[in-house]
């Protein structure tokens, strides 16, 4: 059994993508709403240009404009913000170009609908990701990890990883359920502001002394609520 609290959301509404943080998120079998919706491909194939192998894309980021004065609204097209800051419409022509110049996409891209989330939603522990700076000496931030919902509980560091699948977790008022813990690829090693520095170290360690994990999937097949400050426990 453990308890604790919701401490950070997050959504990226476009997969490779910097995302947005949030103070509430509507969740339900599709996952959060909002969530990985578009990705960049090669264009005229279902190739993805992801972060791993174009990492500069971590320097842009992507949001849901504010809706009917609420910010975490997921309705209507994200803005794309480039590295210095400048603004972009989804259906602004120059768009593709202007991301493929500054990522390194020979090829060009294109933004096309996804099939988003898989219905999962990645929680990643605070116990766990500072035990995971001890052991390399330096501080891990959760943003390499891109999760949706980072927690504080009362759990050993990577107790998580110890949960059976199926396990009841509750986020706020709403249950969900554990689905698995996440296997990792190559982008935690890429820093998370596009800036094309790798850590290979952080990439090795996962591997060999996490069973390359880090985070688990949680899943709900009702719609609920959760906010920042709300409780957790399992």
């Amino acid at each position: 059994m453990f308890a604790g609290e919701i401490k950070q959301l997050w959504r990226y509404p476009v997969k490779g993508l910097r995302g947005e943080s949030l103070r509430s998120a509507v969740v339900d079998v599709d996952g959060l709403a909002g969530d990985r919706l578009l990705g960049l491909y090669e264009p005229g194939t279902d190739k993805a240009v992801w972060g791993g192998s174009h990492p500069r894309m971590m320097g842009w980021e992507a949001a849901h404009p504010a809706q009917c004065s609420c910010a975490d609204s997921a309705a209507g097209d994200p803005v794309f913000y480039e590295p210095g800051g400048a603004a972009w419409a989804l259906d602004d022509p120059g768009l593709p170009a202007r991301l493929a110049e500054t990522i390194g996409a020979d090829k060009g891209v294109e933004l096309r609908k996804t099939q988003g989330s898989a219905g999962r939603m990645l929680v990643i522990f605070e116990a766990s990701l500072r035990k995971l700076s001890e052991q390399l000496g330096r501080e891990i931030v959760a943003a390499r990890f891109r999760p949706n919902v980072v927690v504080e509980a009362d759990l050993e560091p990577f107790a998580e990883y110890k949960l059976e699948p199926g396990t009841r977790i509750r986020l706020g008022d709403d249950d969900f359920t554990l689905h698995k813990p996440c296997e990792r690829c190559v982008l935690p090693s890429w820093s998370p502001d596009g800036s094309n520095e790798r850590d290979m170290e952080l990439h090795r360690h996962i591997i060999k002394e996490l069973d390359n994990h880090f985070g688990i999937y949680v899943k709900t097949a009702e719609r609920a609520t959760i906010q920042v400050g709300d409780p957790i426990s399992g």
